[in-house]
């Protein structure tokens, strides 16, 4: 597999005494389903939007494509989003658009500030944005309102507004802490499926352990700002996630045999 992405030494801190990451170093490989587990406040969400620059990092150098993203202009950066689809945990959606509308917003780092403000996009644009809700189960609500929407469903849209960027490395901060496990387990089960179709590498925060397993080809632990575990689904026991998580409330109880966190991926 290619090497898409390439983390080193990256640090990040708020003020001299929040340090969120201390030095961490991964690299993504394209095709890879990454899913980064650990409790609140072990730097899962910060790692994601450094990636992306969302925020910037305060030491290290986040590589993608062969770009040190930190040495890149406001511009440049602007391009290298477009090669990244980023799903948030409450779904970013505009309410008041349509779903089809909502997807389309996708193809903005595409089009030019007079296009995208009147909403100028391509019958080419449209027709795929058509295809890629389809293929998340979502065809027949292209015209509903976003805010018509259940939970699982809107998060659906933030998959397929991602999908729309075409993208080489899709980011999900928490894209299931919000919904039910029924939910959960179909977004997840789209989320990986598309990626997996369209060889697109992934990096997927979540808190839920049972789904890392179920999902990931590669699980990275965090805890506290640096990374306790990189490695696969299969190696990580129970006594590994209760350090990861310092039995935290909740995950103490976990039980790697009686949960359906291993059945097999259909895809």
């Amino acid at each position: 597999m290619d090497l898409l992405l390439q983390i080193q030494n990256v640090k990040k801190s708020y003020d001299e005494s929040t340090h969120a990451l201390k030095g961490v170093s991964l690299d993504v490989r394209q095709g890879e389903f990454i899913v980064i587990i650990g409790s609140s406040g072990s730097g899962k969400s910060t790692l994601l939007r450094c990636i992306n620059q969302l925020i910037q990092q305060s030491g290290g150098s986040i590589i993608f494509k062969g770009r040190a993203l930190e040495k890149a202009s406001k511009n440049e950066i602007k391009k290298i989003r477009r090669e990244i689809g980023m799903i948030f945990q409450h779904y970013n959606l505009i309410d008041r658009l349509t779903v089809i509308q909502n997807v389309l917003h996708g193809r903005l780092g595409y089009m030019s500030d007079f296009r995208g403000i009147f909403d100028l996009y391509s019958r080419e644009d449209r027709w795929n944005a058509y295809k890629i809700l389809e293929r998340v189960g979502l065809a027949e609500h292209i015209h509903k309102r976003a805010d018509q929407l259940s939970g699982g469903q809107k998060q659906r849209v933030g998959i397929s507004r991602a999908l729309a960027q075409n993208p080489s490395l899709m980011l999900a901060d928490e894209p299931i802490a919000s919904l039910d496990p029924v939910s959960s387990d179909k977004v997840m089960n789209y989320l990986y499926r598309v990626c997996h179709e369209d060889n697109i590498a992934a990096v997927v925060s979540l808190h839920q352990v049972d789904f890392a397993l179920k999902y990931a080809t590669r699980i990275i632990g965090l805890k506290n700002g640096l990374i306790v575990y990189d490695g696969k689904p299969e190696d990580l026991t129970q006594t590994l996630i209760d350090s990861i998580y310092e039995n935290e409330k909740g995950q103490q109880e976990y039980d790697l045999h009686s949960r359906a966190a291993a059945q097999t991926v259909v895809v």
